[in-house]
């Protein structure tokens, strides 16, 4: 018999962005889906105890959330004047599910749908990232806040006041047209992107990966491939998720524990996936490609070196040289700075890295502590490098990385130095 709390679960990260975009068409406000949606999964774990898991699991739950959505627009006086438009709509939803519901499950690109709406020219980008990872994808203000590396009550208030932006737009929060759409795209595959980062090395949390968050990230680039497969960085989007995802075993052998890529097994990265991505990258990769596309460069780099020794890091360098002009980012000089370490040493990786940090205060982000460390452990400065990933301990947002780190600090002080840091989307 399946059991309930943990098929709502289960409910709840493969349609929770489904659901909510399937209600925000219907209800046209973004508070409004947003409860209903809530309310949803947690009618599901009051009734389904006693009454059972339904067999359409994503009908049940839309019809719950379309009825919960009527029922609080009809409680709203300044929706009042909406009621009558919603008569079809309730007919169907609410006494009407033997049919319309049960036949006519969520169409399997309404997550991607809801991606596109949140990315509205009403509010900056990093807004639509924002409010994408928390109302698509269901992240916790709390992950999407390390993210961004500022507090959870700040980033609580940027996604208030971005849902109020969008609410006020009126109709701007229906689907735009093909022109619109375009417009859109940098911010939607800026957002996929972050979303899968944020899986492959959780924001918050005691685990190092959010294998859920990374399996629905590449859902959603597989679908926007699909549905822009001219586009060179769509393609580079996939790419860099496809190689990124097929080094994944690699990085973490035993759940809990992850390796170094100087030290990771090979042998364990995911040949298909490895091969999938090279083939949608070579078919995106020319002049003029953009940042996706070169991160995807550098992701293949490491894919098609057979060992870490020979990886080519002239070649990643220079990917890393384009990239920063593409897409200035202090992220992104730190991989620059652990890339030329290995091309011309140590010594000029980590002078780049503490210009790199005096220019920008990265003090909460824990990989440029972790990259201080491995650079200074492979110059044999043990006592500073300790130092160092006792910071990154300190800075780190789960359980897991902070006990990695810590474990990183006291090996400083046996065995010979290491290679690369794990740094995100590494």
């Amino acid at each position: 018999m399946t059991d309930p709390a943990a098929a709502a679960a289960t409910a709840h990260r493969l349609y929770w962005g489904r659901v909510l975009s399937a209600t925000l068409r219907m209800a046209r406000d973004v508070d409004i889906a947003e409860e209903a949606t809530a309310d949803a999964f947690l009618l599901a774990l009051q009734t389904w105890p006693e009454r059972g898991v339904p067999d359409s699991v994503e009908a049940w739950l839309l019809t719950a959330a379309r009825r919960r959505a009527i029922d609080r627009i009809r409680r709203l006086v300044r929706f009042r004047e909406r009621v009558p438009t919603l008569a079809t709509d309730a007919a169907v939803t609410a006494t009407d599910v033997g049919h319309a519901v049960v036949d006519s499950p969520v169409v399997d690109d309404d997550e991607l749908r809801l991606v596109v709406l949140c990315c509205h020219p009403a509010i900056d980008q990093e807004a639509q990232v924002a409010l994408t990872l928390r109302l698509g994808c269901g992240v916790p203000t709390a992950s999407i806040a390390a993210a961004f590396l500022v507090s959870t009550p700040t980033m609580a208030a940027r996604l208030t006041r971005a849902k109020h932006r969008i609410a006020s737009a009126g109709a701007g929060i229906d689907l735009p047209d093909d022109v619109a759409v375009e417009e859109r795209m940098p911010a939607v595959r800026r957002t996929l992107h972050l979303t899968y980062t944020m899986g492959h090395t959780a924001g918050s949390g005691a685990a190092l990966r959010d294998d859920d968050l990374a399996a629905h990230a590449m859902r959603l680039a597989r679908s926007l491939h699909a549905l822009r497969p001219d586009d060179t960085e769509s393609a580079g989007l996939l790419a860099l998720v496809l190689l990124t995802e097929a080094r994944a075993a690699g990085r973490i052998p035993v759940p809990g524990t992850q390796v170094l890529l100087a030290d990771a097994d090979r042998a364990q990265w995911d040949v298909a996936l490895m091969a999938e991505g090279l083939e949608i990258l070579d078919q995106a990769a020319g002049s003029g490609a953009g940042p996706l596309v070169l991160q995807a460069a550098i992701a293949a780099d490491h894919a098609r070196a057979p060992t870490f020794e020979a990886t080519d890091w002239g070649r990643v360098v220079h990917h890393y040289d384009a990239l920063l002009l593409a897409e200035p980012s202090p992220t992104i000089a730190i991989g620059r700075c652990v890339a030329l370490s290995y091309l011309a040493g140590p010594a000029a990786g980590l002078a780049d890295l503490d210009e790199v940090l005096e220019l920008v205060d990265l003090s909460g982000y824990p990989y440029a502590h972790a990259a201080r460390a491995q650079l200074l452990e492979r110059l044999e400065r043990m006592d500073e490098a300790a130092a160092a990933w006792v910071a990154a301990a300190g800075t780190a947002r789960t359980d897991a990385e902070r006990s990695w780190f810590e474990e990183r600090s006291i090996a400083t002080h046996r065995g010979p130095p290491c290679g690369e840091p794990a740094r995100r989307g590494s």
